[in-house]
């Protein structure tokens, strides 16, 4: 039934558009004030900031509001805002399609190593041969982690939070070169200075490396070996965590291809709450160590990346496979979780955990001496075959499944999510650079206050 207030349109009569319409529009009809505003939307999305024409005069007994300040978008946890524009990595929830650069993960998983998709993720496009050997030139060239870093690193109880000394580590490499810092420089060093970003990109993806192996052998009592010149990225990482054929001494060519694949699996994943982390940070324009200090820190979470751990602990309490059935009737009455399983952005298989169930396919014989191991596949079964689990569509996280796979390889659980940041740490590379190419806007979202006002004693 139409209205006997006929709602005001912007343009025609008097009023203020929120913007002049160049395509497809949402028209809006505010109620407050019966004036009708067109909004622009491009790419099935509008700009938040047309919502400030949206205007209304102040409310004297709730001035929190802020009517006259222009309509606010609400929308805890960012579950519908778009914070940024990105060429890197598309993904479709529905669909179950994942592409990095434009390329889908069925075309890359095994036919490209980290050195490959490291610098597509980073710079955009596939190297050359000889662009990837001055690539891994430069990595291997960044100098060892002094003892100013190492220290930092066995200052911690051994038995202490490998994500902290991590964490550590990289403010003691930050230290170590204090001109990197703008802060300290007293100048912008990253936006819009491509040749230092990729120094520091370089230099900080090198490092990390060695922090994150160098904090395992820590935990673990072993050696730290130093990284060789002649080795690739993944090659390295094996070496200095210890992961070696005892014959030979050097890593199992079969295992090196096996990270390759979950580190291709897992190199990037879009806007995750860690990638938000770091370019939330990274709109200051602080140094990079700084940004990816913040995105590990969001990572440890248990809503992030550390539910991995706690699904590892989840399943250790099981105790033995036998125990399987009781804990899935214990998940269908509501008692307890199911770590591990259900996706935010998936609504069908994951499209990587066809090729992270191939690996573990592949490693069925280490998996075989690992009781953990057989446990997790137990209740996995159970989980897949339940129609309480079926009909939610609560499958399996690929994450989980990748730590399964670094499990059989013979990292301890604990190790697992400081591994995966490593994997990941290409995407946040990415990710940085990208945000330094653009214009300087710091993120400053906003609130709706909710306490009292001109209160009094």
């Amino acid at each position: 039934m139409a209205s006997e207030t006929t709602p005001k349109v912007n343009g025609t009569n008097g009023t203020h558009a929120a913007k002049a319409p160049l395509g497809d529009v949402l028209h809006v009809i505010d109620s407050r004030t019966r004036q009708h505003y067109t909004l622009d939307i491009q790419q099935n999305s509008i700009n938040a900031n047309d919502l400030k024409a949206i205007k209304t005069s102040k409310d004297e007994e709730h001035p929190e509001y802020q009517n006259e300040q222009g309509l606010r978008v609400y929308d805890p946890g960012y579950s519908n805002t778009l914070v940024s524009e990105s060429k890197i990595t598309y993904i479709d929830g529905l669909e179950g399609t994942i592409q990095y650069r434009g390329y889908s993960i069925h075309d890359i998983i095994g036919k490209k190593r980290f050195a490959d998709l490291s610098y597509l993720l980073i710079w955009g496009s596939w190297p050359t041969v000889d662009e990837t050997q001055k690539y891994q030139a430069r990595l291997n060239e960044v100098p060892l982690i002094d003892d100013t870093v190492l220290n930092v690193i066995r200052a911690f109880p051994k038995h202490g939070s490998i994500i902290g000394m991590m964490c550590a580590g990289l403010s003691a490499l930050q230290s170590s070169d204090m001109d990197a810092i703008p802060a300290h420089a007293a100048k912008n060093l990253y936006l819009g200075q491509p040749e230092n970003v990729d120094n520091q990109i370089i230099r900080v993806l090198s490092s990390l490396s060695m922090i994150t192996a160098a904090a395992y052998c820590h935990h673990t009592g072993k050696t730290f070996t130093p990284p060789r010149k002649d080795y690739s990225y993944v090659q390295n990482f094996m070496l200095m965590t210890g992961l070696v054929d005892e014959s030979t001494g050097e890593p199992n060519p079969r295992y090196v291809d096996v990270i390759e694949r979950l580190w291709t699996c897992v190199a990037d994943h879009e806007m995750t709450c860690s990638t938000a982390a770091l370019l939330q940070t990274a709109s200051a324009l602080p140094d990079l160590i700084s940004s990816l200090i913040s995105a590990i820190s969001a990572t440890y979470g248990p809503l992030h990346g550390g539910a991995i751990e706690v699904a590892y602990k989840s399943i250790e309490e099981i105790g033995s496979v036998e125990n399987v059935k009781e804990k899935i009737e214990r998940v269908k009455a509501g008692k307890e979780r199911l770590y591990g399983y259900g996706h935010r952005v998936y609504r069908v298989t994951d499209p990587r955990f066809t090729y992270i169930s191939g690996i573990l396919n592949e490693l069925t014989e280490e998996a075989s001496k690992d009781p953990l191991l057989q446990i997790a596949f137990a209740l996995d079964k159970a989980a897949t075959e339940d129609e309480y689990f079926i009909s939610r569509k609560l499958r399996p996280n690929a994450d989980l499944f990748a730590a399964f796979a670094y499990k059989a390889l013979g990292f301890p659980s604990e190790f697992i999510l400081p591994i995966s940041i490593l994997s990941r740490t290409q995407g946040f590379m990415a990710h940085w650079k990208e945000a330094m190419e653009g214009k300087p806007r710091i993120w400053r979202p906003g609130q709706r206050y909710t306490g009292d006002l001109n209160l009094k004693e």
